[in-house]
């Protein structure tokens, strides 16, 4: 419902592409472009993607042209991306790996956020960032806050934070929350 015509937006981790697939078909962004590391993600998102362009019911036209679905590490695709080009950005924290933010070396998402934040229009870009709090941590979630904080300020962005939504439990007294923040230009 937030995705406004003519945006371009970055799904990152996007597995088998559900996210990518419903703003490219239900939605007139002009862009949807579409990460992920799995290739068997991968193929089943394609296999929709085919599907997507054969799919008459599809309320946007041309959803299928609008959406591209690439293979491969995001900490390796972000680099390639045009700089300041998308105005939304969907992108889960980590959560395994030596880039998980909790258990490896505990800067994954600070290390994602560095990446994502140089392709998001500075001005106006939009991110919807999922991560994990305990429940004493709701609503305000300030570690995640400041781990957002922390990348604009190595990056000169100013932050607004627009909402906190608790998106689901994920153990006993572990939630995902979106925490969606837009960038307001540089800090002067």
């Amino acid at each position: 419902q937030q995705v406004a015509r003519g945006e371009y937006v970055l799904v990152l981790f996007a597995g088998v592409g559900m996210e990518a697939l419903q703003i490219a078909g239900r939605t007139e962004a002009t862009r949807v472009v579409a990460v992920e590391l799995n290739p068997v993600a991968v193929r089943c998102a394609r296999n929709s993607h085919k599907m997507l362009a054969r799919n008459k019911a599809v309320k946007c036209l041309g959803a299928a042209e609008r959406l591209e679905i690439t293979e491969g590490d995001v900490l390796e695709i972000l680099p390639k991306l045009e700089r300041n080009s998308f105005d939304r950005v969907l992108a889960p924290r980590p959560k395994e790996g030596s880039n998980d933010g909790d258990m490896g070396d505990g800067t994954g998402g600070a290390a994602f956020l560095r990446e994502i934040l140089p392709v998001l229009k500075e001005d106006g870009g939009e991110c919807h960032w999922y991560d994990f709090a305990a429940d004493h941590e709701l609503p305000i979630c300030s570690r995640t806050q400041g781990t957002i904080g922390e990348a604009c300020k190595e990056l000169n962005l100013q932050l607004e934070i627009l909402n906190v939504a608790n998106v689901g439990s994920v153990a006993k007294r572990q939630t995902r929350i979106c925490m969606d923040f837009r960038l307001n230009g540089k800090i002067s």
